[in-house]
């Protein structure tokens, strides 16, 4: 009897076992199939590669918690302006067909001593530029330009959700090459994403509501934390956004 009893209790821990792997394997899946379902759910008519237009948003932080920004772009990269104040005055970054241009209060800046008071640089610009149009198209805006780092994920839990966590290297990423995407495990919605120098810097957004434009869903709220306390930093808010019209 303690045989049989033996026995069985050996058989039923194989099957166990068998059947552990087996639902571990069902839930595994291929990274790039999950990246490719999150820019389906994103954007199913693959609008964001022709998009242009305009945006407002007011971007709170814990020192300037009245920041707000004005964006105009193409997707495509051809053209960019950014509009900011900053106290009582209002400083315009332009980029058109890679022509530079920057303006205090309306008017066109020449003088280095200007440019040099305000930060009026080239390099500002292409990184307001990089990070802007980044932002506001993820997850799509990373087509072209993203290596993913693993074959497979699993899901995991992630402020209180299933997601799958994806880690890609992105050559001209803003403020890091290395990133992480959180995606829905069940309908592939981007749940957030991240970015860290190193395994104890950086930080992380929590998108939090999405907005229509055309067949888009983009995030309309992101919220910042750092990585190393998990301190709140800030927060994006989407005011506004139409598209140019020719």
């Amino acid at each position: 009897m303690k045989r049989l009893i033996k026995g069985v209790f050996g058989s039923f821990l194989l099957i166990s076992l068998a059947c552990n792997t087996q639902e571990k394997e069902a839930f595994a899946q291929d990274a790039q199939t999950v990246l490719e379902r999150c820019f389906q759910f994103h954007d199913p008519d693959e609008e964001w590669a022709s998009w242009a237009g305009t945006y407002v948003s007011v971007e709170p932080r814990l020192q300037v918690p009245g920041r707000k920004t004005k964006v105009q772009l193409q997707a495509d990269g051809s053209f960019f302006d950014m509009e900011r104040a900053y106290g009582k005055d209002t400083l315009h970054w332009t980029i058109k067909e890679r022509q530079y241009s920057t303006f205090v209060n309306g008017e066109l800046v020449q003088d280095t001593a200007t440019m040099q008071a305000y930060r009026l640089s080239q390099e500002r610009a292409d990184g307001y530029h990089n990070y802007y149009r980044t932002k506001l198209g993820l997850p799509m805006s990373l087509k072209g330009r993203y290596q993913l780092k693993q074959e497979a994920v699993e899901p995991m839990e992630w402020q209180g959700k299933t997601a799958f966590r994806l880690e890609l290297e992105i050559a001209d990423g803003p403020f890091s090459t290395a990133w992480e995407l959180f995606v829905d495990s069940k309908n592939y919605q981007l749940l957030g994403y991240g970015f860290f120098p190193t395994e104890a810097e950086g930080e992380y957004l929590v998108v939090d509501q999405l907005m229509e434009m055309g067949q888009m869903k983009w995030p309309r709220m992101r919220h910042w934390y750092s990585r190393g306390e998990d301190e709140y930093l800030g927060s994006d808010i989407i005011l506004k956004a139409s598209p140019m019209h020719d």
